[in-house]
């Protein structure tokens, strides 16, 4: 189901034509078919696993849940004369490393009043170079037993580029006698990038994959690195509070030139250690929009840390871009 407003909760109707059965010589009474979904989107830090909620969107950076009630309502001359009550699933796993992922569709068993005989169908797409093959039942009659299905997609990306689209559900209900009803809703926007690469651009360090953009994640492995987390206590508890999970993010810089002028800015090479073995850190991280004198003086600090420390905290840096698939201009938060 689609992001309304990103974190929080935020409502989405979704309307379409309901069902009326065909009378001769009689005008066609109004028509409508009607999907009620409540949206929660989270954010925070990433779960090995997403447990699925009912009428809520719940997501990582990978995975994605959605539960929704929904209602078949069958009119004649414009009055309900029956209905079918049950609840649509999709939950998408994208691939960290992979231009090829699937999703999980189902209609639960419904309950009927006076609406036997209603069948579901339905059709998937994407757009750009995303395809949807869809593997869900054809003509399945709603009622006792649940209605399970796929979906596979596949696409593609060129080199150092990245692409974002959403996937399209369109539901189908018909009846004998009746006028079919349809109803369609978007997914969460998923994106898919070819960027990790050298600095020499000649081979990559990650082959492509798939996150959902509008999840942020969370830096954690900064904490085992006694200076530096201090440091980032430090920032973190004053001015602008950036990067402390749930507040202000700190976005990704990914242009070297702007990184070494961070760096330069805070933490010049003509600055010396008040004794061996410390290099200057700082933060908001010089790889980060943030850094170097880009935020005001209370929202950003330097510290003198083991070096050790200092060439660990790079390392780290990049595990985290290439494990969530932090691109240039994403925002993430650093838990310490």
């Amino acid at each position: 189901m689609k992001n309304i407003g990103g974190a929080g909760v935020a409502a989405l109707a979704i309307t379409g034509a309901l069902m009326v059965p065909a009378q001769a010589a009689q005008p066609t009474p109004p028509e409508e078919l009607s999907i009620r979904v409540k949206i929660d989107a989270p954010t925070g830090p990433s779960a090995r696993a997403v447990s699925c909620q009912v009428n809520h969107v719940v997501y990582n950076r990978f995975e994605a849940c959605a539960v929704a009630d929904a209602t078949v309502t069958l009119l004649r001359n414009g009055r309900p004369v029956g209905n079918a009550k049950f609840k649509i699933t999709n939950r998408m796993t994208l691939q960290q490393k992979k231009l090829k992922w699937s999703e999980a569709t189902s209609i639960s068993k419904a309950t009927l009043v006076n609406a036997s005989g209603i069948r579901a169908s339905l059709a998937v797409s994407c757009a750009g170079k995303c395809k949807a093959t869809s593997s869900f039942p054809v003509g399945r009659t709603l009622g006792s037993s649940a209605i399970n299905g796929s979906v596979g997609y596949t696409s593609s990306v060129q080199k150092n580029k990245h692409d974002a689209t959403a996937a399209k559900y369109t539901f189908t209900f018909t009846k004998p006698g009746f006028t079919p009803g349809v109803i369609s809703y978007s997914s969460l926007k998923f994106r898919c990038d070819d960027t990790f690469w050298n600095r020499a651009n000649t081979a990559r360090t990650l082959s492509p994959g798939y996150v959902f953009p509008s999840f942020t994640s969370t830096m954690t492995t900064m904490h085992s690195l006694p200076g530096i987390s201090q440091n980032i206590k430090n920032v973190q508890s004053r001015g602008r509070k950036l990067g402390a999970p749930g507040g202000a993010v700190i976005r990704r810089e990914a242009r070297e030139a702007n990184i070494q002028a961070n760096r330069n800015a805070v933490c010049p090479s003509s600055q010396r250690p008040p004794s061996p073995g410390l290099s200057c850190d700082e933060y908001p991280f010089a790889s980060t929009m943030e850094g170097g004198t880009n935020v005001p003086a209370n929202s950003r600090g330097t510290a003198w840390v083991p070096i050790d420390e200092q060439r660990k905290q790079g390392g780290r840096i990049q595990t985290f871009h290439k494990k969530e698939r932090i691109l240039h201009g994403d925002g993430f938060w650093v838990k310490v």
